[in-house]
């Protein structure tokens, strides 16, 4: 609640919690009922939609228009008035200097010099006026026609000023003085030209940025002074003169803020910057001014750098610079400038150690945004620029652990030293900040952007293997600066980052009584630091990593769980607690036991899954930002010894939040249903899920949670599968659909844990159809599970994704919802169709390879769809069957399996094919052996054998056409299975016996006594259906001559008498038997007069 609070009253509007996004928040997720209609004719709708592209804009508009204005506020007209009567006052009391100034003024802003200055004319306003004007002019040519601005405005203000309160900075006098003599460095900017001030208000970031800023970017007239100007102060800089300095300040400043304030519009900064000459002006005055030591021994060179590095790190901030928001050849521009700066700044970093000290920070900030800005483009770029720092550009990482092991100012007064003063230490500490800063970011790999994962490693491990070294001072340096108030953060990165990929620096800081104390420290909040939540859990996630990588734990590693499990229990910041809770997960594993409460870790639990997370570093392993979180949770509800605390977990908040996290997580489409109906592996259409707050190795966690939870409480899983539409069901099924495991196969580690995620889902799908379960609620999961098409997504997954020998359980989840749905079987086979070659292959491999339950129910599965299809859905079966050559080389090894399953399943398939297919027909006519296989099955051991051959013989033998004839070796084991124990067995055999009749068989059923035998079992077995079953085999068989002869010479029809008399003598209630009209039918079929 305290989130969703915090996320209503966020002042800043872009950032404020709003609708529809509010109703996805975990606090009220599920619990808000939006009506569909309005409440009445005077009642609108509660909540605010967003606003149309045109309202948009001309709310935009408004605002642009109530604004206050730069030169229009009451401040500036107030310091306007006062500086206009200060004026006429000096005016009045000194006249003649005020003429000469006025005269020259005038001349300066008629001369050539004014081309070098952004001034006006009387006939051209100036271009700020103009564009700090546009509230009554639209246009530039609007600007240049229309009148000059009411306000008066005395262009040379602050240059007179300066002038009169420093005398020596005076043209005449500085042509006198000595250029050492004057120093910039506390100058204000803007000191040459008020106009460079006013430019530098109107380009300074603010929250709401105005148009003037960009009206500036798209104006040629502006591009082309600035330009002007860069050049000609450029040049001026070079030869030392001081003119020049005071001309480009301004210009430094202006462009600083400009590039800082237009940074959306991507497409009109990068033209503006490719106008002035940028980056490469700005490069080119950077290495000529460390390449001249006149200019370096300056005064003003230090403000100079400073103004000119902060332009060119603005620069490599810009989005332009990213692949995504690439614009022309910006990125080429891009990768060229960097390849400059870092050879300027490897340069820098070899010169001796006592050199300027704030350009070597200036630039090493500047370092730091250029490799934010590299972790944000394509793998392509970052890796050529970090794998450049490995060859090439060398020097910069040799100078970056060079200036880090230099002995600076002491981080601690020792007892007894004398205080340094605070100015002294905080200008002593700015390069160890920032070298501890740069390589920071040049190890820490960045959350969610994996392209550059693999260079930095690269120069991750280059460190791991300095750290190790014996002989080097860098452990000792960056250990005792762990508990340093500035440097630590960014030393726990750099250690972090180098132990992710080295085992043994893990096993050296396992050593290291000192690392390790300053990490307690700093988790107890022992050591003051600047930044100490963020600090706090890097120092809990290099413990992780130490815990996972030391096979030993350190000693006291052991008290530290107490004081973990507090952090995870009693902060309020999530990171940390995600950070505690992975640290706490390892620490289990290792056998290290603390003591939390069900009600404790719960609320914990609760508190990190409902509030935003931040997610400032990746995790041990690659994790996401929730698996520690999850993985605790499991070992904490599955560990012995504590009660049940499942049966709390299941009816706690935490339950309904966790999946709400993680449908959000997961970017759940709202109707998957509808959304996924066309979703291919080809082309994936759901977003892809946040891998930086779960992993798929978090995944399998979360579903083996799941797992763990419903075995001991099944009902409670019921209760969720069975609600359609629910948060749970809609997860397990977003799970299997193609577009996500798309993603995942994507993802990191993605391949080694989709089997996982598979069958942790088909096992919760199951629940379900193991247990007795109502039948209209077991109706209600099969109809969401068939809306949703998961027939087809098994399929799909088993084809794609599985390996054969994991392929069982989907298959068996599937065959089951075919089995029970006629739409289910429809997706199935519509699905086969859909890809025929890859679908046929998978299947072919499944039936012949060595799991019989995979088998088994494959085949089930084929002969259902033989029962209930068409036959022209049934040609896919015909081509498993035959094989790619037709050799039927696959039935062959079917019929003969070992295991009795797989054969009476296969003989079944076969009736059913039978019925319909003509070519199989002719196939057990022409294949040689393939029809004494099918006759071995009749004398088979096993009576669901003997039973699926029987019906498959039945069923060859009707209409038989050219295999009748081939037909007369199955009448002896026919005629046998007349008197097997199994009345399945005994009705298919007198079926089947029936249909060998038309083929011209008698005098071989005649042979093998089977009249006698059929009409023994019409009149003796017990079972009806047989009876009935003989009955209608002795009408069929009548018709040949031969036989009704038997039949007649038998005594057929007074037995048959006997045999309808006492049907009719059974009581009026009890139903007639079927075998009732068979039988009258037959006796008429045998008299004597219907024979003539």
């Amino acid at each position: 609640m305290r989130n969703f609070l915090q996320g209503l009253l966020t002042k800043d509007p872009r950032q404020r919690l709003s609708w529809p996004d509010l109703l996805h928040h975990p606090f009220i997720a599920g619990r808000v009922t939006i009506l569909t209609e309005s409440a009445g004719p005077d009642l609108g709708t509660p909540f605010t939609s967003r606003l149309p592209p045109e309202l948009q804009v001309l709310k935009d508009q408004q605002a642009h228009r109530l604004a206050p204005k730069g030169n229009r506020s009451r401040i500036l007209r107030q310091a306007y008035r006062h500086m206009a009567e200060e004026a006429k006052q000096k005016k009045h009391q000194n006249p003649g200097p005020a003429l000469e100034q006025e005269d020259r003024t005038s001349k300066v802003a008629s001369g050539t010099a004014s081309l070098t200055r952004l001034k006006a004319t009387p006939q051209e306003p100036s271009l700020l006026t103009g564009v700090l004007g546009s509230e009554m002019k639209s246009s530039w040519a609007e600007w240049r026609a229309g009148e000059a601005p009411p306000a008066p405005c005395r262009e040379n203000w602050i240059t007179q000023d300066c002038e009169q309160a420093f005398p020596e900075l005076r043209p005449e006098v500085v042509g006198q003085q000595s250029l050492d003599a004057v120093d910039l460095e506390n100058e204000e900017p803007g000191n040459d030209d008020a106009e460079w001030r006013h430019l530098l208000e109107t380009t300074e970031p603010v929250p709401v940025q105005l148009k003037a800023p960009l009206a500036l970017l798209c104006n040629p007239d502006f591009c082309q002074r600035i330009q002007s100007q860069l050049h000609e102060a450029g040049g001026q800089i070079l030869k030392g003169v001081l003119e020049g300095a005071s001309h480009i300040l301004p210009v430094l400043r202006v462009l600083s803020s400009l590039l800082s304030s237009c940074g959306g519009d991507s497409v009109s900064l990068y033209s503006f910057c490719r106008g002035a000459g940028l980056p490469w002006l700005l490069l080119s005055l950077l290495r000529h001014s460390q390449e001249s030591s006149s200019i370096q021994q300056q005064r003003w060179y230090g403000t100079f750098l400073r103004d000119l590095m902060a332009v060119i790190q603005a620069y490599f901030a810009c989005t332009f610079n990213l692949e995504r928001s690439q614009t022309g050849d910006s990125l080429q521009v891009f990768q060229e400038a960097a390849d400059l700066f870092l050879e300027l700044l490897g340069k820098l970093l070899a010169q001796p150690d006592d050199s300027e000290q704030t350009l070597r920070r200036d630039s090493l900030m500047c370092f730091t945004v250029l490799c934010e800005a590299m972790d944000g483009n394509s793998w392509t770029i970052s890796r050529a620029f970090y794998s450049s720092l490995m060859t090439t550009q060398r020097a910069v990482l040799d100078g970056l652990l060079h200036d880090l092991t230099v002995p600076q100012l002491p981080f601690h007064s020792p007892p007894g030293a004398p205080e340094v003063s605070q100015p002294l230490r905080e200008q002593s500490e700015d390069l160890p900040g920032a070298l501890s800063s740069a390589l920071a970011a040049l190890c820490t790999a960045p959350v969610g952007l994996p392209g550059c994962w693999e260079a930095k490693a690269q120069i991750s491990r280059h460190l791991a293997n300095q750290l190790t070294e014996d002989s080097n001072q860098l452990r000792s340096s960056l250990i005792s600066g762990l508990q340093h108030p500035i440097l630590c953060l960014h030393l726990l990165k750099v250690l972090y980052s180098c132990c992710h990929v080295s085992e043994p620096l893990c096993c050296l800081l396992g050593q290291e009584p000192l690392a390790l104390e300053s990490l307690w420290k700093l988790v107890q909040g022992k050591v003051k630091v600047v930044d100490w939540e963020e600090s706090a859990e890097v120092a809990l996630y290099l413990l992780s990593l130490l815990v996972l990588h030391l096979q030993d734990l350190p000693s006291g590693m052991e008290k530290l769980g107490s004081e973990v499990a507090t952090v995870f229990t009693h902060s309020h910041v999530v990171s940390l607690v995600s950070a505690a809770a992975c640290l706490l997960g390892q620490l289990g594993q290792q056998g290290v036991t603390f003591d939390l409460q069900p009600v404790e870790w719960i609320a914990a639990a609760t508190h990190a899954l409902s509030a935003p997370a931040e997610v400032r570093l990746t995790p041990p392993g690659g994790c996401g930002f929730y698996d520690g979180l999850l993985m605790l949770l499991l070992q904490l509800l599955t560990q012995q010894g504590k009660g049940n605390p499942v049966r709390v977990v299941a009816s706690s908040e935490m339950w309904t939040v966790l999946w709400h996290r993680f449908s959000m997580v997961l970017r759940l489409p709202e109707e998957a249903s509808v959304q996924e109906e066309e979703l291919s592996l080809s082309s994936p259409q759901s977003p892809e899920p946040d891998w930086t707050l779960i992993s798929p190795q978090g995944m399998a966690a979360l579903l083996s949670l799941a797992m763990a939870t419903f075995t001991q409480e099944p009902q409670l899983c019921l209760s969720h599968l069975s609600q359609r539409g629910s948060i749970l069901m809609s997860t397990l099924k977003h799970l299997l659909s193609p577009s996500f495991l798309h993603h995942l196969t994507q993802a990191p580690q993605g391949p080694e844990f989709l089997p996982v995620v598979v069958l942790s889902v088909c096992q919760l799908l199951c629940f379900p159809f193991a247990l007795d379960v109502d039948a209209d609620l077991l109706e209600g999961v099969l109809a969401d599970l068939t809306d949703s098409e998961v027939t087809a997504h098994l399929l799909q997954v088993c084809r794609h994704h599985l390996p054969l020998t994991q392929a069982e359980l989907p298959i068996s989840l599937l065959t089951r919802l075919a089995l029970s749905e006629p739409p289910s079987l429809n997706q199935f086979v519509s699905t086969v169709a859909a890809c025929p070659t890859t679908t046929i292959s998978f299947l072919s491999a499944a039936l012949l390879g060595d799991q019989p339950l995979l088998t088994s129910d494959l085949l089930s599965l084929l002969a259902h769809t033989a029962r209930v299809l068409s036959p022209s859905h049934l040609s896919f079966i015909q081509e498993l069957l035959a094989g790619p050559d037709e050799s039927y080389r696959p039935l062959r090894s079917l019929l003969g399996h070992p295991e009795n399953s797989v054969r009476a399943r296969t003989y079944g398939l076969l009736g059913h094919l039978l019925q319909h297919s003509g070519a199989l027909r002719g196939a057990l006519q022409s294949q040689l052996g393939l029809l004494n296989l099918l006759l071995l099955g009749l004398g088979d051991k096993d009576p669901a054998v003997r039973r699926g051959a029987s019906f498959a013989v039945g069923n060859a033998a009707y209409q038989a056409g050219p295999l009748g004839p081939a037909l007369a070796a199955a009448v002896p084991g026919m005629t046998q299975l007349l008197g097997d124990p199994q009345a399945g067995i005994r009705r298919n055999a007198a079926s089947a016996l029936g249909n060998l009749g038309p083929e011209g068989l008698g005098d071989e059923l005649v042979r093998c006594q089977v009249p006698q035998r059929l009409l023994e079992v019409a009149c003796g077995d017990p079972q009806p259906n047989v009876k009935e079953a003989a009955l209608v085999a002795l009408r069929s068989l009548q018709q040949e001559p031969c036989i009704h002869q038997v039949l007649v010479s038998l005594g057929a029809s007074e037995k048959l008498a006997l045999l309808s008399l006492g049907n009719q003598l059974l009581p009026r209630s009890s139903p007639r038997p079927a075998s009732t009209k068979h039988c009258r039918k037959l006796i008429h079929l045998l008299r004597p007069t219907h024979n003539t």
